[in-house]
């Protein structure tokens, strides 16, 4: 049995996970706040890590992981990312310079343009103010954010300055980008550790506020030949997803492409992928991507504990 260690433990859907995975694999969560991590999961199996941004993050890690065995870690914090591939462990993480292209938002929407993929237009603000256009309302929000933190409507040039403003976030540090209207989805994407794309599964996201609270697996031919045709041209190993938007007029726009596993990662388990038995295995046979459960409904909702 193999043993995984996911950070960013208190983060939703792990309890989920756990219970999916407890009987393959020995599951560890750990996070920088150990009462984030839910109850539900054994306290043996519960430990705390420091932030990041401390100078102690990847020895603290390192300790962890030779202390319990640890044979894959798998990140699910943006800001631990980078710091990531610095373990004696193996991480179930895309490379690095994969890594850091993708969590700046306009180099990303910049290198999914210039692979000739449709993707919404993306400009910083400086950009604008000295005199690049974009059509109003549009959509601002930080080069480098996660959580829909400070991602707002935009429906005139005049609400610019008070963005910036508001935000306190610098204009070279902030981008406006196309608003498309539809559907969105976060699409999980799966491959080995060579990179062979083995799964693809669209969620169609019902109601997300920073987190999916509500969403549900769709068979969608358009978009998962779009998002193929995305790994094709970019690559990535590991497990990683695709947000973007089906347009009212069938369009298939990513708008964003985040190099770790999302908060729907549990829905991805729960209709028959394991991107961790994907990543680990290594033994693809076929150019096939595996099947999966369609119209699969993810529904969250708070519970409450007490404890003196």
């Amino acid at each position: 049995m193999k043993n995984i260690l996911f950070t960013g433990g208190g983060g939703a859907g792990n309890e989920a996970i756990f219970r999916i995975l407890s009987d393959d694999y020995e599951m560890h969560f750990a996070d920088a706040d150990l009462s984030a991590i839910s109850p539900l999961i054994p306290e043996e199996f519960r430990h705390e890590i420091p932030y990041a941004v401390s100078s102690g993050f990847i020895d603290n890690i390192n300790t962890l992981c030779s202390k319990y065995k640890i044979d894959l870690v798998i990140p699910g914090v943006d800001e631990e990312l980078t710091k990531i591939n610095k373990l004696n462990t193996p991480s179930m993480l895309p490379d690095t310079n994969y890594v850091k292209t993708m969590l700046d938002k306009l180099k990303s929407a910049h290198t999914i343009t210039k692979a000739n993929l449709d993707s919404p237009r993306t400009i910083t603000i400086s950009d604008f103010l000295n005199g690049e256009e974009i059509i109003f309302p549009c959509i601002a929000k930080p080069r480098n954010g996660r959580g829909s933190r400070n991602v707002n409507i935009l429906n005139t040039p005049d609400q610019v300055s008070a963005y910036l403003i508001l935000t306190g976030i610098l204009a070279d540090e902030a981008v406006l980008q196309e608003l498309c209207i539809g559907q969105e989805y976060t699409v999980l994407m799966s491959s080995d550790s060579r990179a062979s794309l083995r799964a693809v599964v669209p969620v169609r996201v019902a109601v997300k506020k920073g987190i999916t609270l509500r969403a549900e697996t769709e068979d969608n031919s358009a978009i998962i030949n779009a998002c193929v045709a995305i790994h094709d041209a970019l690559p990535a190993k590991g497990c990683y997803n695709i947000q973007l938007i089906l347009t009212d007029d069938g369009r298939v726009m990513p708008f964003e492409i985040n190099p770790r596993i999302s908060t729907t990662f549990c829905l991805g388990l729960a209709a028959g992928i394991n991107p961790i038995d994907n990543y680990l295995s290594d033994n693809t046979t076929t150019n096939k991507l595996q099947n999966y459960h369609s119209s699969l409904a993810l529904f969250r909702s708070w519970s409450n504990y007490f404890k003196y």
